[in-house]
Order: C-alpha cells, then structure tokens, then sequence
C-alpha cells in the first residue's frame, strides 16, 4: 500500500513540479508564522494554563507541524486525487484520502519539528 502513495507523489511531484517549489518559497516568507507562533504565542498560552512541559512541548509541536504543512495541501489533495482517479472509486474518497495524508504529513512535521525545536532549545 505504501507503494502506491510512493508512486503517486513521484507521479504528481514529476508532472507539477512547481507546487513544490510554491510551497518552498511560500515558506520563507511565512518563516515567522510556523516557526514563532508555536513556540511564543500556542507555548506561552499552555504554559499558563498548566505546569506540564510534556504538553507544553507537544502543542508546540503539533501547532508547528500543522502550520509547517499548510502550503504542501495543494500536494497533497493532488496526490489524495490522483489515488483515486487510478481506483476508479467515488468521488467522496478524494476528502476522506486527503484527511488522512494531510494527518500523517501533520504528525511527521510535528515529530521533526519537536525534535528539530528540542535540539536547538539545548544548545
């Protein structure tokens, strides 16, 4: 089944080429937003509401793995699209598909900025 994902972004990353290089530039200028929204705005307000700095961290995280992956939605509803296009399911599937790649791009953006963010915080 992975193959299949595999495939399809090669397949949609070859054919538009330049979403990926819209999403490259939109995240320079958008630095600020998924980069100190996180940790000043989402972080200070947790940690007034609570002690705990495993939470503290994982809404850290997981706000800038959501901001990180709003530009690559294009990718990836062309992807979720192109899935089942080559099913030949419904229609209603391209939403249910995009939902669940968006998810998992939104947990492996929040791991790596966890671990990115938890890296530059010891040193």
């Amino acid at each position: 089944m992975m193959n299949v994902y595999y495939h399809s972004y090669l397949k949609v990353l070859k054919k538009n080429f330049m979403l990926i290089i819209m999403a490259l530039v939109l995240l320079i200028p958008t630095f600020f937003i998924w980069a100190g929204v996180p940790f000043f705005i989402i972080g200070g307000v947790v940690e007034n509401i609570t002690t705990n700095l495993l939470l503290v961290h994982l809404c850290i995280s997981l706000s800038g793995g959501f901001l990180f992956s709003l530009p690559f939605v294009p990718i990836n509803f062309k992807v979720s699209k192109n899935i089942v296009i080559s099913d030949a399911t419904d229609n209603d599937d391209v939403v249910k598909l995009l939902v669940c790649i968006q998810s998992i791009f939104i947990l492996v953006c929040s791991v790596t900025f966890g671990v990115i963010s938890n890296i530059i915080m010891q040193l």
